[in-house]
C-alpha cells in the first residue's frame, strides 16, 4: 500500500453511509470490473456474522461501494444489486455477491427484433426501453445506421453483437447500458481520459504473453451491392512488420459496403490485440484503476515495453488491512508507446504515478475531468461522475 496510508472502504445503500455498520465485521470485499463481452461488474462481500448480530442482507437490495485510502480518498466502485446472500458457519459468516446490473433475466430473456434503417442509438434505445434500461452511446457510434438486423436474441447478446460490430465495448450498469468505442481513450461524454504509465516498480508481479496465432495482415468482409453482386472490402493490420500475408475471411455477407467496412475493421482490430495478453498484479492496491484503462508500460524491456488495454480488473480489500489490485488485458494502441517517449514530463494526456504512488495521489484536478469528486475514478467507459452520496 501507499507509505503511511490505511487501506478504507464506504458502503452506501438507499443514501445511507452504512460503512459503521461493517467497519469490524468485513472479512473480504472483492470487486472485479469487466470491460464488454457480457460480462457484468460484480461484487463479494464476507462479513464475520459473529453472535448472530448481523443485519440479515435482502436479495434486490442495491448498494453503492468505495475503497481507497485515509489521507487520499476513496474511489467509486459502482452500484450493485444483491443477487445472492450466503449464510453459513462454522466461522459463522455472511457473504453477499451482486452484480453492477439490474433485472439480469430480462437481459437474458430472448425477443424477436427487427430494426430497418435505424442508427445504433436508436437500436439500443428500443430494444433497452422494453425492459426499462437508458442508453448512452458515444458520439462516434451513435449516428451510425444498420440497414437491417432481425434476430431473435436477448437484449444482451444484442449489446454483444453491436460491440462486435462497432469495435465498441459496452457497460451494463445500473438501469443503464454504455456503449464506447473499444480503447478510444474518451468517455461516452467524449472527454479525454488520460493514459496511465507504469514502471518496473508499479508491479509485485507481471506476466506478457506476445501469440502469433492472431497474426493476420487483413480481415476481408462482404456486402450485396444495390444490384446484388456480392462485393468485398478489406481492412489491413495496424502492427508494423508483420511476418504474414495470412487474411481472415468474414462469412456472413453484409447488406451495405459500410456495413462490411465497420465489421472488417472491428474484427481485424480484435485479431490485432489478440497477438498480446498482460496479466499482473500491482505493487500498490490502486482502487482508481478500472477496466477499459489504457496503459503505457515503459523503461523495462523490449517485449514487455508497449500500450496495453484493460479488459478486467479485481479490486480486494481484507480485513488484515491490505488492499489488493490484479488486472489482465490485451495489446493496446500502435504507437501510443511511442506518444509517451516523445511528451513532455507535464503531459495531461498520461498519468505517472512514481514508486510507492497510486493514481489518486496523481490525477488531474477534478475540473480538468469535469467530475463531481476529486478523488473519482477515471470514468474510461461510462465517461459520467461517480454518483455524490
Amino acid at each position: 500500500m501507499p507509505t503511511g496510508y490505511k487501506p478504507i472502504f464506504e458502503i452506501w445503500k438507499g443514501g445511507e453511509n452504512i460503512t459503521a455498520r461493517f467497519q469490524d465485521r468485513a472479512v473480504h470485499i472483492a470487486v472485479e470490473l469487466a470491460a464488454g463481452g457480457g460480462s457484468q461488474d460484480s461484487i463479494e462481500i464476507t462479513v464475520d456474522d459473529r453472535d448472530w448480530l448481523v443485519a440479515t442482507p435482502r436479495v434486490k437490495d442495491r448498494i453503492v461501494v468505495y475503497l481507497g485510502y485515509e489521507g487520499i480518498g476513496t474511489s467509486w466502485m459502482g452500484s450493485f444489486e444483491v443477487n445472492s446472500v450466503r449464510f453459513s458457519f462454522p466461522p459463522k459468516s455472511i457473504a453477499v455477491r451482486g452484480t453492477s446490473a439490474s433485472s439480469l433475466n430480462d437481459l437474458k430473456t430472448h425477443t424477436i427484433q427487427e430494426f430497418k434503417d435505424k442508427t445504433a442509438e436508436e437500436i439500443l434505445a428500443e430494444a433497452g426501453s422494453k425492459i426499462g434500461m437508458k442508453v448512452d452511446v458515444h458520439p462516434s457510434i451513435a449516428d451510425q445506421k444498420i440497414p437491417f438486423l432481425n434476430s431473435v436474441t436477448s437484449m444482451g447478446s444484442l449489446v454483444e453483437r453491436l460491440e462486435s460490430h462497432y469495435g465498441a465495448v459496452a457497460k451494463i450498469t445500473d438501469g443503464r447500458v454504455i456503449l464506447t468505442p473499444r480503447a478510444g481513450g474518451r468517455s461516452v461524454s467524449d472527454i479525454a481520459m488520460p493514459t496511465l504509465v507504469l514502471r518496473e516498480y508499479s508491479f509485485a508481479d507481471l506476466e506478457i504473453l506476445t501469440d502469433s496465432r492472431g497474426e493476420t495482415a487483413r480481415t476481408i468482409a462482404q456486402y450485396k451491392d444495390g444490384d446484388g453482386n456480392t462485393k468485398t472490402v478489406e481492412t489491413k493490420s495496424n502492427i508494423p512488420d508483420l511476418d504474414t500475408e495470412a487474411s481472415h475471411t468474414i462469412g456472413n455477407i453484409f447488406n451495405s459496403q459500410a456495413e462490411a467496412e465497420a465489421a472488417a475493421k472491428s474484427v481485424q482490430a480484435t485479431l490485432d490485440r489478440s497477438t498480446g495478453r498482460i496479466h499482473g498484479t500491482l505493487a500498490e492496491g490502486d482502487p482508481w484503476l478500472r477496466d477499459g484503462q489504457r496503459v503505457v508500460i515503459s523503461g523495462i524491456r523490449d517485449g514487455i515495453d508497449g500500450s496495453y488495454v484493460l479488459d478486467m480488473v479485481r479490486h480486494e480489500f481484507t480485513k488484515q488491512g491490505a488492499l489488493r489490485t490484479s488486472f489482465s488485458g490485451t495489446a493496446g494502441i500502435d504507437g501510443l508507446a511511442a506518444e509517451f517517449g516523445s511528451s513532455t514530463c507535464n503531459d495531461p494526456a498520461f498519468i505517472v504515478p512514481g514508486a510507492g504512488q497510486v493514481m489518486g495521489q496523481v490525477l488531474p484536478p477534478a475540473g480538468a475531468l469535469t467530475l463531481d469528486r476529486t478523488f473519482g475514478p477515471i470514468p474510461a467507459l461510462t465517461g459520467t461522475a461517480p454518483p455524490v452520496p
